[in-house]
């Protein structure tokens, strides 16, 4: 409505200017300007008639005609220029120009101008407002108007990638796969769309690894080696090529991603311990650490809570790790080799080791002064399971 308006109030300020010369002269009118030189011609005509009368030069006789003559001159210029005066000259263009230019302002700014892109913005913010803490579920009438002004901005990666998202979400892997690649076409280095175009693809595939899927998981990887969505997919590559140690090294890697009460990460889980089945190599230490906080300490249930595993006497670089929600305290996890941070660096060689639980205040893995802590004795790693009890009770003061 502000908009509207503010295009109306300029258009009436610019018909202003238009209307202006037509119906205002200043003092230097040209026709001001041509009536004043007649009279000035006149005079001079009549000063030199005179003159000549003078020096007797022409009779009295003479000289009035030829005064008479240049006064009648003098009449019939005079005459014509008050005509046009009236006349107003290009009058009738002011009513064209009044109605043509607002309409020609109008289509060019529907044309080229941004209104439907405003629409969009607001029913894309109604939309989230409205989905707030629940699961997506796309508007019919924005994905329509979004379908339609992709036509008109092609190169709107934005409106592709919701389009294809808007088709995941209804389970529409083949179109979700071409609106993905419209995005890559716009983005071709963009990590996030490059993952999820070839896991659209996969599925849209029939779940099989084939030409087009490898290439683009291929080229999603070479720009991104750390993204979770192409680790999934890779890992399930190397799952059914029977490379079982890789599968589990790229489905490790993507669940340090994630979270751990997430459903991504407990399939992940289940996978490498399928995997490790398969190829013999299961995991030889297990710890069982019991959880909790101490009653005193104010925390937000989306506050993190860091678990790792370190050698008693090497580099704080942890052996193993998780992370977990301060919502789901008091809780029981277990570490294993399915935790390890690093290839080679298993948790059942690590001799002896910590653990420590640490309840973030800043939502990084690094430890921050005002983070809460709990530390365990110097344990040894054995083939048994070994069970631990931390409560987060102490505060690191740097």
């Amino acid at each position: 409505m502000n908009l509207w308006l503010g295009i109306t109030l300029i258009l009436i300020v610019a018909g202003g200017f238009l209307a202006y010369p037509f119906f205002f002269r200043r003092a230097e009118d040209p026709s001001n300007q041509s009536q004043q030189a007649n009279v000035d011609i006149f005079r001079d005509q009549q000063n030199q008639y005179q003159q000549q009368l003078e020096r007797s030069e022409i009779s009295q006789q003479q000289y009035a005609a030829m005064l008479a003559e240049a006064e009648q001159l003098l009449l019939s210029n005079t005459a014509i220029t008050q005509a046009e005066k009236k006349s107003k000259p290009g009058l009738w263009m002011l009513p064209i120009l009044v109605i043509i230019i607002p309409l020609a302002t109008l289509w060019m700014y529907q044309s080229l101008g941004a209104s439907a892109d405003e629409q969009i913005a607001e029913k894309l913010t109604a939309n989230a407002a409205t989905n707030a803490g629940q699961q997506m579920a796309w508007d019919s009438e924005l994905i329509t108007l979004i379908a339609e002004r992709v036509k008109q901005r092609p190169n709107n990666v934005y409106y592709w990638t919701i389009l294809a998202q808007e088709a995941v979400s209804r389970g529409d892997m083949p179109a979700a796969a071409e609106y993905f690649s419209q995005s890559i076409r716009i983005e071709p280095r963009e990590s996030y769309l490059l993952g999820q175009y070839a896991q659209a693809l996969f599925f849209a595939e029939g779940n099989q690894f084939t030409q087009p899927v490898n290439t683009a998981l291929d080229n999603a990887f070479a720009v991104d080696s750390s993204n979770q969505t192409v680790l999934g997919l890779k890992g399930i590559q190397a799952f059914e090529g029977q490379d079982h140690k890789l599968a589990i090294s790229y489905w490790q890697g993507a669940m340090q991603q994630l979270n751990p009460s997430s459903r991504d990460w407990q399939a992940l889980q289940s996978g490498i311990q399928k995997a490790q089945q398969l190829s013999g190599d299961t995991p030889t230490a297990n710890l069982s650490v019991a959880l909790s906080i101490a009653n005193n300490i104010e925390f937000t249930a989306e506050q993190v809570v860091f678990v790792a595993v370190v050698a008693a006497d090497g580099p704080p670089m942890p052996i193993a790790a998780r992370k977990v929600v301060a919502s789901q305290l008091p809780i029981n996890i277990q570490l294993s080799d399915n935790d390890a941070l690093m290839a080679g660096r298993s948790l059942s060689a690590a001799g002896q080791v910590r653990v420590v639980a640490r309840l973030s205040t800043s939502g990084t893995a690094n430890p921050q002064a005002g983070d809460w802590e709990a530390t365990s004795e110097v344990i040894e790693i054995t083939q048994e399971t070994q069970n631990l009890e931390l409560n987060i009770s102490q505060q690191r003061a740097h």
